[in-house]
């Protein structure tokens, strides 16, 4: 009886588990998923959620949702090349913010390579001279990026732009300004025809004025979709938590994408661990 009983626990567990795999992973035909994920610097002392002790965290909500792109943030060299390592599925665009190509710290884009083409792609730094390796001077101490890719799905030949970025910590004349050079290579862009996807860690809540701005010529997926929902914020720390301020976003072009959903992904182990301090956040696009 209590074999049986095991047995039958079992069972409905495995379907449970099952379902929860079908409804992280199905979308609507011809979609394309684009998530943002900070995903912890590794050289951190951060002890029980060191790098080592949770990257198989980070690749677990990889394998498991499937995204068509992929803005990380926070992402040193020795990260990417383990995420590449444990998911070759995924090619990679991107170099770090330093002088020094491969020395530091990435805004990296991954994408399927199965399904897209590289048609170009770049990497500008948020500052005056966007175009200098390494160049910072709007407050912010360390230089911050942002990489660009643009991309050709393979089946119906149509091509979009990926933007992902992350902006400075603590200097918000530099998150302000940061979002206006932003804003204006996304309207430079060419070909204009193509839709766009921004997304990053902006460090800055709705109602920061690095946000309206980027407002005034983008649309917040989630923002569209839940402009009242309450437990938005996007650092857990951690520990879950679900309050506080929303700092990590997707945006698009608009008029050239339905916006089908959008999510805040609270991914854990059954301990309770996370993958990182950030949340991922995603939205699940169609072109027009």
């Amino acid at each position: 009886m209590e074999s049986s009983g095991f047995q039958m626990m079992m069972r409905v567990l495995l379907g449970i588990g099952m379902l929860l795999a079908w409804g992280a992973t199905a979308r609507a035909e011809g979609s394309i998923e684009a998530m943002s994920f900070n995903i912890r610097l590794g050289v951190a002392r951060d002890g029980a959620n060191h790098w080592k002790l949770r990257k198989d965290l980070v690749f677990g909500v990889l394998r498991d949702h499937k995204p068509d792109v992929v803005g990380m943030q926070e992402a040193w060299t020795f990260q990417v090349d383990e995420i590449r390592k444990a998911l070759p599925e995924y090619g990679l665009i991107g170099r770090s913010r330093q002088k020094e190509a491969d020395l530091g710290e990435w805004c990296p884009v991954l994408y399927l390579k199965a399904k897209y083409e590289v048609l170009d792609s770049g990497t500008f730094w948020l500052s005056d001279t966007p175009e200098k390796e390494g160049s910072m001077n709007w407050g912010n101490k360390i230089p911050r990026i942002c990489t660009w890719a643009r991309l050709k799905d393979k089946k119906s030949g149509r091509s979009f732009f990926v933007y992902n970025t992350h902006f400075d910590h603590k200097s918000q004349p530099s998150r302000e300004k940061s979002a206006v050079l932003c804003a204006k290579r996304i309207a430079g862009r060419k070909p204009a025809g193509d839709a766009a996807i921004f997304m990053g860690d902006l460090n800055a809540g709705e109602k920061n004025k690095a946000i309206t701005t980027l407002g005034k010529s983008l649309v917040d997926t989630y923002g569209k979709l839940f402009p009242n929902g309450e437990e938005r914020g996007t650092f857990g720390g951690w520990v879950g938590r679900k309050g506080g301020a929303r700092i990590d976003y997707v945006y698009v072009t608009p008029g050239q994408w339905e916006i089908v959903n959008a999510k805040i992904i609270h991914d854990h182990s059954p301990d309770g661990r996370y993958p990182s301090d950030h949340y991922p956040v995603s939205a699940e696009l169609k072109l027009k």
